[in-house]
């Protein structure tokens, strides 16, 4: 058993949104909005509880990373049969935040259920996922869908390695792309865009991947398609698509 090796990817501003309900007695609701039960304040207490849960999550889970969380917020809706928690969680770190938003939600839930469990024995919690997540490859997969891409390389395996990628972001091959990606020497770049470490800056970046930013090039040819320069090998090829598609995404 091990975590997963996220020390290749680079500091990119991530978020999370989890979503999560409980079942109650009208009876219990009641008691909920008139604050009458034993333990005092039910949706004050379970917001405190879902920001604890977030802020404990590597702890809770042993293969998930201890992350900086730079913004928690958990809302309680209270509906007449129900209890209902939303969870927010944004950062700027390696990974995504989505079992920080999750146990934020898990937590709050089992707050509710502690504080009714003397006066309502029939409570269930249900429906807790995830509901949307920000960050790294997930940005470009909205923005790709139905792009035209084009992938240059002189290498057959990479080429299909690359479209791999592309395709599994809802790209679409075509004659004439939006989006080029060369695997290899610039041929056919006219012009320079905007290098790729002003790129990371406008996204907020935490830290300068200047190793990346130095072989990467993004510009733009005389069709007008932008074109993206990537080093022909595999690890750059990952670390590229899993990291910077959102930012590239925004440049179309």
């Amino acid at each position: 058993m091990r975590t997963i090796d996220v020390s290749p990817k680079f500091e990119t501003h991530r978020s999370a949104r989890a979503y999560g309900r409980i079942r109650l007695r009208p009876e219990t609701v009641e008691l909920i909005r008139g604050k009458k039960l034993p333990k005092g304040d039910l949706v004050e207490a379970t917001k405190l509880t879902g920001i604890y849960g977030a802020k404990r999550t590597g702890e809770i889970l042993p293969f998930c990373h201890p992350i900086s969380l730079d913004f928690v917020e958990v809302e309680v809706r209270v509906n007449d049969n129900s209890v209902e928690v939303f969870s927010t969680v944004s950062g700027i770190a390696r990974t995504g935040y989505e079992m920080e938003a999750l146990t934020a939600v898990s937590t709050a839930l089992l707050n509710v259920y502690d504080m009714c469990k003397g006066v309502d024995d029939e409570m269930v919690i249900e429906d807790i996922r995830l509901t949307d997540k920000k960050g790294g490859k997930s940005d470009w997969s909205v923005k790709l869908e139905g792009v035209g891409v084009r992938v240059l390389s002189q290498n057959e395996e990479l080429k299909d390695v690359a479209l791999s990628y592309l395709k599994d972001l809802g790209a679409v091959e075509s004659e004439k792309p939006r989006l080029t990606v060369v695997l290899g020497e610039p041929t056919g770049l006219k012009e320079e865009l905007i290098s790729l470490e002003a790129v990371i800056a406008l996204y907020d970046f935490r830290k300068n991947p200047t190793l990346v930013g130095e072989e990467i090039r993004v510009g733009r040819n005389g069709e007008g398609s932008l074109v993206v320069v990537i080093p022909p090998r595999k690890e750059k090829l990952k670390l590229f698509f899993e990291t910077f598609g959102g930012i590239l995404g925004s440049l179309l």
